[in-house]
């Protein structure tokens, strides 16, 4: 598809990375404050730079999202890409994909979404996304930090974008002002999902022929219920063949038309949105 993956880019090329994503934002809240007055809505009146505001501004995009489906082509494609917003370009998209309007929906949520965390916590900034293990899910991405922590601000909005679009479950206004609320704890010191060890949700290993996921070691036993629902829900999804798990952590995926970072950022966005805070 021509684009650099976040996860293959160079320290300098993630720079260059993060400087474009920032100079998208004011585009992207104004696209977006543009189409809110389309909506017969007023913007100052719905933008108020509260995280409250942001569950209803959330279902009216959730709405849009459902209605318009998936694109009927596929990623390579697809026409409208060198317009996506660039965290989409440089991100694990994949098919069947949300189209171009939807995807500006999510750019401008995210736009005002980080108006709304820098003004609850100040002292968060921009930043390469960073970590010691060389495969951690924000490593290269364009993330919100403070506190010790480091927010990819699109991953869950896209996350419920793709359940939107292909007639799945999103995360409705209130599950995104949750979010919302968390994400801000967690910038000003708080701890994250299912805890604070700073491990990995996650990680995947690419075998002949599958998959080999590792789960943190805690989940199975704090949550063995959502492991389990987990392992159901994966089963599910388009193209996985079989899941079989060997041990309470250690899962075997069969699923040929994905690599190790899909299955991954799947797996660590359904942590994410599922674990109990």
């Amino acid at each position: 598809m021509g684009e650099l993956l976040y996860e293959w880019m160079t320290q300098q090329q993630a720079a260059a990375a993060l400087e474009e994503y920032r100079a998208e934002r004011g585009p992207a809240l104004r696209r977006l404050r543009s189409w809110l007055e389309a909506q017969g809505v007023a913007p100052d009146d719905l933008l108020d730079g509260t995280p409250e505001s942001t569950a209803p501004l959330w279902d009216r995009i959730t709405a849009r999202i459902t209605a318009l489906g998936t694109d009927p082509r596929t990623l390579d494609a697809d026409p409208t890409r060198s317009r996506w917003p660039s965290w989409a370009r440089h991100g694990k998209l994949v098919d069947p994909h949300p189209p171009e309007e939807s995807l500006v929906l999510v750019d401008g949520f995210c736009a005002y979404l980080a108006e709304v965390l820098t003004a609850a916590v100040p002292q968060a900034r921009w930043q390469v996304g960073e970590h010691r293990l060389v495969d951690h899910p924000s490593l290269n991405y364009p993330v919100l930090a403070a506190g010790g922590h480091q927010v990819f601000l699109p991953g869950l909005p896209l996350y419920s974008a793709y359940q939107s679009a292909h007639g799945r479950d999103p995360m409705d206004g209130d599950a995104m002002l949750a979010h919302v609320r968390r994400t801000a704890a967690a910038l000003r010191g708080g701890t994250v999902a299912g805890g604070s060890s700073g491990e990995p949700l996650v990680t995947v290993v690419a075998e002949v022929g599958c998959f080999d996921v590792g789960l943190r070691a805690d989940l199975p036993e704090r949550h063995p219920a959502l492991v389990e629902r987990l392992v159901d829900e994966l089963c599910e999804r388009d193209g996985v063949v079989s899941v079989h798990r060997y041990g309470p952590a250690a899962l075997v995926v069969d699923v040929p038309e994905w690599d190790e970072v899909r299955l991954k950022l799947w797996l660590t966005l359904w942590l994410e949105r599922n674990l109990p805070h």
